[in-house]
């Protein structure tokens, strides 16, 4: 069952949309935003009015978009409330400051979680993992076998011929970037690999990685 947190501004649609997405999965609702104005509020009723009919929990987190670390506190205690659920961040709507509050915070805690944003238009949904973007330290190797990885060579004995680099060391880095979750089990990049790869600069003009050969 998932938790479904949702910032919420002056219009609800985003979030309406959200929840009925995730409405047969949900187990219940965090709406967080700053509520003083009347347009802000007019929204959250509408939303709630929808919550409520679909018979849903919910929970309203009011802060205040002017004071940073009574943010981070309020949002962080409400996320660990829910610690071990499944949780889904929508960020579609509400005013910026607080959305961005909610992915530093997401990222200041680690939370494996999964965050929404969908493009004004409503015509695409981004999805991504907050720990996707979690750090990592890779050497040279590891990104020379993750361009080979991309490229199609998915054993490592080809790895391993196809670099020109030794047995050993094409298998201890391969498993490391599995257990980094760079690479999967089946030998294909994962989107966190992805990320790691398309934003080194290995993969910005200082080394190249020609389409696969046949070992």
């Amino acid at each position: 069952m998932v938790v479904l947190f949702t910032t919420l501004g002056f219009d609800e649609k985003f979030q309406v949309r959200a929840f009925m997405r995730w409405f047969r999965e949900l187990e219940g609702v965090v709406v967080i935003g700053s509520f003083k104005e009347e347009r802000a509020k007019k929204a959250l009723n509408s939303l709630l009015n929808v919550v409520n009919t679909a018979n849903v929990k919910y929970d309203v987190l009011e802060v205040d978009p002017y004071d940073t670390v009574d943010m981070v506190v309020k949002i962080g205690g409400k996320i660990e409330e829910y610690k071990g659920k499944e949780l889904v961040f929508n960020l579609s709507g509400g005013m910026r400051v607080i959305t961005v509050t909610v992915l530093l915070v997401l990222f200041l805690k680690d939370v494996n979680a999964k965050v929404e944003i969908e493009t004004e238009d409503m015509r695409h949904l981004t999805s991504l993992n907050v720990r996707d973007f979690r750090p990592v330290s890779v050497s040279e190797e590891h990104l020379k076998i993750l361009g080979a990885v991309k490229a199609g060579y998915n054993s490592v004995n080809s790895i391993h011929k196809y670099l020109d680099l030794p047995l050993s060391t094409v298998w201890r880095r391969v498993k490391d970037l599995k257990d980094m979750g760079l690479v999967d089990e089946n030998m294909k990049l994962t989107f966190r690999g992805e990320l790691v790869l398309s934003t080194s600069s290995f993969s910005h003009g200082r080394k190249t990685i020609p389409d696969r050969k046949e070992y």
